[in-house]
């Protein structure tokens, strides 16, 4: 996580702000695998949303990610463009907001630590944990980014 952090910050359009506190959490979906560790970064970006994603993707393979067939399992990185302020896209590679970021509180929690007024470009309100979302399995961990 540290070396995609250290990615981010050497690519040329990208200036990272702020990055969130590192939550280990149980695996969703997949086969049985160790806990993962999630963490958002926030930055300002003079890229288009799938510029950003092509840079994340990059990194990505540069830190070994290889994908293969089976979906939700285990990764080295895993780096998804959650949220742009003022930003809703829906292209067939990329959607933003991210379109089960309210279900994850493993998404939501560390985005809510870089940026606790997100609001939903489509609707305006805050960015909250849906009602019906399980936190169950979210918890901190003291690595830092």
């Amino acid at each position: 996580m540290q070396r995609a952090v250290a990615s981010l910050r050497r690519l040329e359009h990208v200036r990272v702000i702020a990055t969130s506190r590192v939550w280990e959490t149980e695996p969703v979906g997949g086969p049985p695998q160790p806990h993962y560790l999630n963490a958002a970064v926030g930055v300002e970006c003079t890229f288009s949303p799938l510029e950003l994603l092509d840079a994340t993707m990059a990194i990505e393979h540069d830190l070994g990610r290889e994908r293969g067939p089976e979906r939700f399992g285990p990764r080295t990185i895993d780096i998804d463009v959650l949220w742009i302020k003022n930003v809703e896209c829906t292209e067939s590679r990329l959607t933003v907001p991210h379109p089960r970021l309210l279900e994850r509180a493993f998404a939501l929690l560390p985005l809510l630590d870089v940026f606790p007024d997100a609001r939903d470009p489509r609707t305006g309100l805050t960015l909250r944990l849906r009602d019906e979302c399980d936190e169950g399995g979210v918890h901190l961990t003291s690595l830092s980014l």
